[in-house]
């Protein structure tokens, strides 16, 4: 059950047992000579025994004890949950794909605010009365669409729109600036990389327009101009730092850079809340604690798999984002 006390939802993050690894911690496991020395040295930095499990699974089960957590002691649930409908999002992708199919959906994630039960059954009898309405919505002309055609970038883009579109609304009336920052900015920089994807594509039929998500702060009249005059694609980034406008700059010139834009991009997001990170009263808090458990996740998760797979160290690297722990 949320708690009234932010003060109180603070001290629980701070008193939990196991802190998220930090950027040292993840180059000393970068560093491992072997996969068997790295996983030795997961234990050693307070991960459970493997076993016979899959290091995927249970980074997946250590974050949705987190985002369990999460919901349990915010003061804020509307703001919080903000931050979890991305999992809804993904259910509901996975579930419909795979039902249009006719096979077993995977990757299904407990971190959402929807029961899985719930979204199960709205799929499956293509019922979706008890969904947030901007979700019934999309779902109800999804199901209209796909009688006729079924099209997996149309599902994507619907629910995407419909989530940012959400977070939007949510998060219009909330105290915290950072959260606005980072769902405009997360929307902003999304669209930059959809649209430099949409011009390297030899696509007909797609308008940019159609995909656009919701909720930047670079407007759809903005962004109608850059169509028309994409030299002016840079200049609309001109206030994200310059870490983010040097990868944009990047990728603009060659579309092999974008892994870059899109690192450079995440971790921006993650820094807007590390100045309130010592808070106590500060709801950013405890959003900051979900993302660095998420960064950690997909961290050990693609450090492991490299190793796994005798891939380059620098490789590796370049792939990885900056930790919430510096």
């Amino acid at each position: 059950m949320p708690q009234s006390s932010i003060a109180y939802a603070v001290g629980r993050v701070r008193a939990a047992a196991r802190r998220p690894l930090g950027e040292a911690q993840l180059e000393r496991l970068l560093s491992a000579h072997s996969h068997e020395e790295a996983l030795s040295l997961l234990v050693e930095m307070g991960w459970p025994e493997v076993a016979g499990q899959e290091v995927d699974q249970v980074s997946t089960a250590m974050l949705e004890e987190v985002c369990q957590r999460l919901r349990k002691i915010t003061s804020d649930p509307g703001l919080t949950d903000s931050f979890l409908l991305r999992h809804d999002v993904q259910n509901l992708k996975a579930l419909f794909k795979a039902r249009i199919l006719g096979i077993k959906p995977d990757a299904l994630s407990a971190c959402g605010t929807i029961p899985l039960q719930v979204l199960r059954h709205a799929v499956t009898e293509h019922d979706y009365k008890r969904l947030p309405a901007a979700f019934q919505q999309v779902m109800n002309l999804l199901e209209k669409k796909v009688a006729v055609q079924v099209n997996p970038m149309e599902i994507d883009v619907l629910l995407d729109q419909a989530l940012f579109g959400i977070i939007a609304e949510r998060i219009k009336s909330s105290k915290s600036e950072a959260a606005k920052a980072y769902f405009a900015g997360k929307a902003d920089l999304q669209n930059a990389v959809a649209y430099l994807r949409l011009a390297a594509m030899d696509t007909e039929g797609i308008r940019f327009g159609d995909i656009l998500l919701p909720g930047g702060s670079i407007t759809a009249a903005v962004w109608k101009e850059i169509q028309r005059k994409p030299e002016k694609l840079p200049a609309a980034y001109a206030k994200y730092p310059k870490e983010v406008k040097l990868a944009l700059e990047a990728a603009i010139r060659d579309i092999r850079r974008l892994p870059a834009l899109e690192k450079a991009a995440d971790d921006y997001l993650i820094s807007l809340f590390r100045p309130q990170r010592y808070d106590p009263f500060a709801i950013e808090v405890l959003i900051g604690w979900l993302l660095a458990h998420e960064r950690e996740a997909g961290a050990v998760r693609l450090i492991m798999a490299g190793k796994l797979n005798g891939f380059d160290e620098g490789l590796i690297r370049e792939r990885l984002r900056e930790a919430y722990g510096q």
